[in-house]
């Protein structure tokens, strides 16, 4: 689950905010990557160039000047034309101009890697459930206002591990190692 740090809610918290908070208040640890984490996540042009053609030499160009070579599989190729696209929305909608964001792709790299991320704290973590402009919105106590004091992962406890920093070197490595790793096996390669 990612969580906004801005004025609006992320969409599917909004959306399914009583079941945001039954998730948060299970008896079991949650995570949450907020989304100034996910934002430090960015597809440059450089990491985009390593998608498309690992064994590409790297331009010694400014990162916004880079060219991008040809796809050298069609996995490779799939994969770029989404970033592509997201690239321009984030960048036309939202100012990214070095490249979109990975938001979902983090979800799976703390599952399999949480060494990834270098700083976290728990909190408790609550979704605001009746705010007229605020439903959906998630309420981090980071100065543990409500004095949880229980070590429970559940209602009243600290119930939410909120990660805080990203590696992103090595997320991107490990990332573009699991493509090479897709791309033996594709369907879309044969």
């Amino acid at each position: 689950m990612s969580t906004e740090v801005q004025a609006l809610p992320e969409h599917t918290v909004q959306a399914l905010s009583h079941a945001a908070q039954i998730v948060l208040d299970a008896p079991v640890p949650a995570v949450m990557i907020p989304i100034n984490i996910t934002h430090t996540a960015i597809v440059t042009r450089d990491i985009h160039r390593r998608l498309l053609s690992p064994s590409s030499i790297p331009d010694s160009l400014p990162d916004t000047k880079i060219s991008l070579p040809e796809a050298s599989t069609p996995l490779r190729h799939t994969l770029s034309t989404l970033i592509s696209f997201f690239a321009d929305s984030y960048k036309s909608t939202f100012g990214f101009n070095d490249g979109p964001p990975l938001h979902d792709a983090l979800t799976i790299a703390y599952v399999a890697h949480p060494e990834l991320f270098t700083k976290t704290q728990r909190y408790r973590v609550d979704v605001e459930l009746s705010g007229v402009h605020t439903i959906g919105e998630t309420v981090v106590d980071v100065w543990d206002y409500r004095g949880c004091g229980d070590d429970s992962w559940a209602s009243d406890g600290k119930n939410c591990i909120v990660t805080q920093s990203l590696d992103v070197v090595k997320f991107f490595d490990i990332f573009l190692d699991c493509v090479s790793q897709c791309d033996t096996n594709s369907p879309l390669n044969k």
